[in-house]
C-alpha cells in the first residue's frame, strides 16, 4: 500500500495559545505533525517540549521563522539570523526535518539585489542546517505581505531557493492563479519541502483571512491532485489564520481541515493503487 503524505497542522491558528494546550489540541484532531514558530519553541525550551510531545504522541514537522528586517538593518538581520540558527539547532534536537522562513522585505532594492543580499546573509544558516541534517525552505507569500517577503510567486520562490541552495515551502493560497503552476510543481518537485493548503473567498479585502479547505473558492482539489500525481510525497500542511477561523474556533476549523485533507489523500492512494 502506498503511504499517504504526512499531514501537518500549522501553529498559526493557535499563536496565542500556551504550548501545553496547543499540543494537546493537535493530538485530538488526528494530525501526524505540528509546525511551530521558532520563538515559541525557544521560549518554552526544547527539553520541556520533547516531554510534552512524548506525552501526547505528537511530533514536530517543521519550525518556522519570518524575517522582517529591512535590507540595510545589519544589526536586526544579525539578531534574526541568530534566531534562525538557534531554531535550526532546536529542530535538530526535536527531530524536525525542515525549517522554513520568509526572506524579508526588499526595501529600496531591486529583486535580484535583494536576492543576492539575502543569499549572502543565509550562508551561515545554510551551512549549519546542512551540518545537522536539517533542510531549509523559503516560502512564497501574498504581495500584501511585502513586509515579510519579496517572493510573491512560486517561480520567484523557486528561483531564490535555487540561488540560496535551499528548498521551498509552497503555499498554494498565495500562488493558485500563477501561470503554469502545475507544470512548475512537476518540474520543481524535488525542491518542495512543504505544501501548504487553505482556502480563500475571492473578493475578500481583509488579510490574513484563510478558510478551511473546501469552504471557499480555490481549486484546491485540482491543485493538490496535480502535486500528488506528479509524485509529491512530502508534508502537506494546513495553515489557518484570520477572522473566519477565530469565529469558528481553531479546534473545529483544524479538525475539519485535517478531515478534508485525509479524505483527498485516501482517494489519491486508492486511485493510484487502482
Amino acid at each position: 500500500m502506498i503511504p499517504p503524505n504526512p499531514v501537518c497542522v500549522s501553529g498559526m491558528a493557535t499563536l496565542s495559545w500556551a504550548l501545553p494546550d496547543e499540543i494537546a489540541m493537535h493530538a485530538r484532531i488526528g494530525t501526524d505533525l505540528v509546525g511551530l514558530p521558532i520563538h515559541k519553541v525557544v521560549a518554552f525550551g526544547t527539553p520541556a517540549l520533547q516531554d510534552l510531545l512524548a506525552l501526547h504522541g505528537m511530533r514536530v514537522g517543521y519550525l518556522v521563522q519570518a524575517f522582517t528586517a529591512q535590507p540595510d538593518d545589519d544589526a536586526e538581520w544579525e539578531r534574526q539570523m541568530a534566531s534562525l540558527i538557534e531554531g535550526v539547532r532546536a529542530a535538530h534536537r526535536l527531530g524536525a526535518a525542515v525549517v522554513y522562513l520568509t526572506c524579508g522585505p526588499s526595501g529600496h532594492l531591486r529583486w535580484q539585489e535583494a536576492a543576492d543580499r539575502f543569499a549572502a546573509r543565509m550562508t551561515p544558516a545554510v551551512e549549519e542546517a546542512r551540518s545537522l541534517g536539517v533542510r531549509l525552505a523559503v516560502e512564497n507569500t501574498l504581495p500584501v505581505r511585502a513586509d515579510l517577503s519579496f517572493t510573491h510567486s512560486a517561480s520567484d520562490a523557486f528561483a531564490l531557493a535555487e540561488q540560496v541552495g535551499v528548498g521551498v515551502c509552497l503555499d498554494l493560497y498565495c500562488c493558485w492563479q500563477e501561470r503554469g503552476l502545475e507544470q512548475l510543481i512537476a518540474d520543481q518537485l524535488e525542491r518542495i519541502e512543504i505544501l501548504q493548503v487553505s482556502d480563500l473567498v475571492v473578493g475578500t479585502s481583509v488579510f490574513p483571512n484563510r478558510w478551511v479547505p473546501g469552504d471557499a473558492d480555490l481549486p484546491l482539489e485540482r491543485l493538490l491532485a496535480s502535486a500528488l500525481d506528479a509524485g509529491y510525497r512530502g508534508i502537506i500542511d494546513v495553515e489557518l489564520i484570520g477572522p473566519a477561523i477565530e469565529l469558528e474556533g481553531a479546534e473545529s476549523a483544524l479538525t475539519r481541515s485535517v478531515s478534508w485533507l485525509r479524505d483527498r489523500l485516501a482517494a489519491s492512494v486508492v486511485q493510484e493503487e487502482g
